[in-house]
């Protein structure tokens, strides 16, 4: 198998995602994008003494180059959500932030924070139009156990509080084994949505952290009748999560996310074994194909794929997909039409 083609810098689109983006989604993905889940990073962000994290920086210029590539002639907005790296310098993450997004029409910032982040910090930094809520991470867990702990345990009451006082989205990747199966996990969303914290907003990433068909299968019952709860499709490479989401849930409260630039621009996908799920970098993997032309495609366009054979199952609408990729999140996050960027 060749090594790729690389169209511009840092920028490794093959061949192989061409055919696939002409012959099976161009006609699928429609004009306009709303990227409801994507992240910015800079390695200079990482505080002192804390090991360096070996990946390239991503700002909305590594964005805008990415887009022109995978959705040509789409035009695009953004999420951008916090680096859920530890040893990330909160504040002066915040502030690169801030500085890239300034005077961006359109795009929106869901604020990085920790357990040990201040209410007045939150509250001056919310005061900037552009950041609509807020962006915990299990990684920040006060236990420790980033594989276990619940939601108040790395996004305390007192910033649930605050988001609710305020109407803020809120974008949680869910711990504990089985994600949204969880019965803790179900049962605190529950307590929050309907009684404890009715305005916030909860967009539960990854089909509410779904890479396989289980979690969603067990779930989708309980939270499809608690207010306020939405979802992104970022990194989720198997189409039965979306089968369940789109066939057992509102369409409207699904949107499109990527989870690039690291987590999904790679070519490879998130594989499911069983009910258990694992990143898989097929450049890394060793990987022989004895029995078919060998050319793995970028983890987003799997996505897409699985997204589009799901929609098909669903006998969504046009009016409905467009809603998946645009008018759901920019309708939900107040964007206009007019606050586009073209990727021509």
């Amino acid at each position: 198998m060749g090594r790729p083609t690389m169209i511009q810098e840092n920028i490794d689109y093959r061949d192989c995602d061409r055919q696939i983006w002409e012959e099976e989604l161009a006609d699928f993905v429609p004009s306009k994008i709303f990227d409801s889940h994507i992240h910015f990073f800079w390695r200079s962000n990482i505080a002192e003494g804390v090991e360096p994290i070996q990946r390239d920086d991503n700002d909305l210029n590594t964005l805008n180059q990415w887009a022109k590539v995978l959705y040509p002639g789409r035009k695009m907005q953004y999420l951008i959500l916090g680096s859920p790296f530890p040893g990330t310098d909160v504040a002066r993450h915040i502030e690169s932030v801030r500085a890239e997004i300034a005077g961006v029409p359109g795009i929106r910032y869901n604020r990085l924070v920790t357990p040990s982040c201040k209410i007045e910090d939150i509250e001056r930094d919310l005061k900037n139009p552009q950041f609509i809520g807020l962006k915990p991470y299990r990684t920040y867990s006060v236990t420790g156990d980033i594989g276990q702990c619940r939601i108040h345990e790395f996004l305390p009451h007192e910033q649930m509080e605050f988001a609710n006082q305020h109407s803020l989205w809120v974008t949680m990747h869910l711990s504990r084994w089985h994600g949204c199966a969880d019965h803790q996990n179900l049962k605190d969303l529950e307590e929050y949505t309907s009684k404890r914290y009715p305005n916030i907003k909860w967009l539960l990433a990854h089909c509410a952290r779904s890479f396989t068909y289980w979690p969603i299968r067990q779930a989708v019952m309980r939270l499809r009748d608690m207010p306020n709860i939405h979802y992104d499709t970022s990194a989720v490479t198997d189409v039965r999560p979306y089968i369940t989401l789109l066939t057992q849930e509102n369409p409207q409260r699904i949107f499109w996310g990527s989870d690039g630039v690291g987590a999904a621009f790679f070519h490879g996908h998130y594989a499911a074994l069983g009910r258990a799920w694992q990143h898989n970098d097929a450049d890394q993997g060793g990987l022989e194909f004895p029995h078919c032309d060998g050319r793995p495609i970028l983890a987003v366009y799997e996505q897409l794929m699985s997204l589009k054979f799901a929609v098909e199952i669903a006998e969504l609408s046009k009016d409905q997909v467009e809603g998946l990729f645009w008018s759901n999140a920019a309708s939900a996050m107040g964007v206009d039409d007019k606050e586009l960027a073209t990727n021509e």
